[in-house]
C-alpha cells in the first residue's frame, strides 16, 4: 500500500450481525469474523475492541489471523464490561472501581504494543448519570482527569484518544461533545491524549462534524475517525452518506484539506443488510467521497461566505459531474 493510500477499517463485531439481529445471543468466535472480514474487498485494516475479543484468543493468535487475511491491525478499543462498571468505569464514586477501570485500560495499551499498533481508543460508554443529583459533577471531571493521566502515562509511546457520545448506554455523558473532550485532554496536559470523531455520535450531539473535524484538526487532536451515518436521534449506524450526504462530503473536505493522516474506521450496524457487501458500499462511498473532496480543494470554490456560490461548487460536485 502507498504511503498517500489510507487504511480502512471496519468494527469486527459487525459480521456477526445480519437477518435483523441485533444483539446476537450466540457470539461468533472472534477468529471467524477475522476471516469474514478477510473477504471484502478494499478492506485493508480491523481494530478490535479489549477485553471482548481477547476472551477466545490471544494477543499473538489475533495478530496471525488479521495478518493472514491480508489486514492489519490500526487499533484497539476499549469496551469496560456492563457486568462491572455499569454505574461509571471512571466516574465510579468508589476508588476501588476507577482504579480497575484504569487497569483495564492500561491492558489495552499493553495488548496494543504486543500487536504491534500505536493507537487506543477509550469509549467512556458508562462515565455518565440519568437524573438530576446522581453525580457530583465536579468531582465526576476531576476522577476523568486523574484516570485519563494515568493512562496517557502509561501508554508514552502510544497515542490514547477518546470518544465521546452524548446519551447511550447512558441518558447522559459527562464527555458529551467534541469541545469537552478537548477541555479533559487540555485539563490532563498529556501530549498523547487525542480525539475520535464518531460521525453519528456528533449527530446526536447537535454538532456539524465537519466543524468538529476542523477544530480537532487545529489543535493537533484528531487521531481517528469512525464513519457512519444517522439520523439524529440515536447511534442508527447507517452506511456512510445514507442521510447525511452533504455533511458527509463537508465532513472529508476538511479532512482532505486539512492533512488528516490517520485510518477511515467504519461503525456501523447492519443489522438487516449482507455485512460483507455493507462494507464495501462504506469502502466505495468514501473512496468516491474523498476524491470529490479533493476536487473541492484544489477547486478553491468552497468555503465561501456567498452561501449560494459555495452551494454551486458542492451541487456540481456531487450532482453535475
Amino acid at each position: 500500500m502507498a504511503p498517500t493510500q489510507p487504511h480502512f477499517a471496519t468494527r469486527l463485531n459487525s459480521f456477526a450481525l445480519g437477518g435483523g439481529v441485533a444483539h446476537p445471543t450466540t457470539k461468533t468466535p472472534t477468529l471467524e469474523l477475522v476471516e469474514v472480514a478477510g473477504k471484502v474487498e478494499g478492506l485493508t485494516a480491523l481494530e478490535v475492541n479489549y477485553p471482548e475479543h481477547f476472551v477466545d484468543t490471544t494477543p499473538a493468535e489475533l495478530s496471525t489471523a488479521i495478518k493472514g487475511a491480508q489486514l492489519v491491525n490500526t487499533g484497539i478499543q476499549v469496551r469496560w464490561p456492563a457486568s462491572r462498571f455499569s454505574d461509571g468505569a471512571f466516574t465510579h464514586p468508589a476508588a476501588e472501581v476507577r482504579a480497575d477501570a484504569v487497569r483495564v485500560a492500561k491492558e489495552a495499551v499493553d495488548v496494543c504494543r504486543e500487536m504491534g499498533s500505536d493507537h487506543v481508543v477509550l469509549w467512556p460508554a458508562h462515565d455518565g448519570y440519568e437524573y438530576p443529583f446522581q453525580m457530583d459533577y465536579r468531582s465526576g471531571w476531576q476522577h476523568l482527569v486523574e484516570c485519563y493521566g494515568e493512562v496517557a502515562d502509561h501508554a508514552q509511546d502510544v497515542t490514547v484518544s477518546i470518544e465521546f457520545k452524548p446519551a447511550e448506554p447512558r441518558a447522559r455523558t459527562l464527555l458529551s461533545t467534541s469541545g469537552s473532550v478537548l477541555a479533559l485532554i487540555a485539563a490532563t496536559g498529556r501530549d498523547n491524549l487525542a480525539v475520535t470523531l464518531d460521525f453519528a455520535h456528533m449527530l446526536m450531539a447537535h454538532e456539524n462534524p465537519a466543524q468538529s473535524i476542523a477544530v480537532c484538526l487545529a489543535e493537533g487532536r484528531l487521531k481517528g475517525v469512525q464513519l457512519n451515518d444517522g439520523w439524529g436521534a440515536a447511534d442508527d449506524g447507517l452506511a456512510l452518506g445514507s442521510v447525511t450526504l452533504v455533511q458527509s462530503l463537508e465532513a472529508l473536505f476538511y479532512l482532505v484539506r486539512d492533512g488528516y493522516a490517520g485510518t477511515y474506521y467504519f461503525d456501523t450496524d447492519p443489522i438487516r443488510e449482507n455485512p460483507v457487501r455493507e462494507c464495501e458500499i462504506n469502502i466505495a462511498r468514501t473512496k468516491d467521497l474523498l476524491a470529490t473532496a479533493q476536487r473541492l480543494v484544489e477547486g478553491g470554490r468552497v468555503p465561501n461566505a456567498d452561501a449560494l456560490a459555495g452551494g454551486d461548487a458542492w451541487w456540481d460536485a456531487l450532482v453535475s459531474r
